[in-house]
């Protein structure tokens, strides 16, 4: 079954609020020593963005504007990214993720 505009839009949620949590868990780690470890965030940050894309290629498909969940939901993505690079510049050496 395909997922409505509603769902993909809370799939978007979903994983930005994981990227989110996995980026303050990696915080806290290297505020106690251990290794930056940004790669979970980013397979959260991936799986958000794979369903953004699938939800703009449909409304624009449909010929719809995006209604205000679809607006919440990629502006919480595009924040939650923000963080990550912000974290990655200021706290990892280059070969992070």
């Amino acid at each position: 079954m395909t997922p409505s505009n509603a769902q993909l839009a809370m799939q978007v949620l979903l994983a930005a609020g994981q990227a989110k949590q996995a980026l303050l868990q990696a915080i806290a780690a290297h505020q106690h020593g251990q290794t930056l470890n940004l790669q979970p965030g980013h397979h959260h940050l991936v799986t958000a963005h794979q369903a953004q894309n699938q939800l703009t290629a449909r409304l624009a498909d449909q010929q719809q504007s995006p209604d205000v969940l679809t607006c919440h939901a990629m502006d919480t993505l595009m924040a939650v990214e923000s963080n990550y690079e912000l974290v990655q510049a200021l706290l990892s050496d280059s070969s992070a993720c």
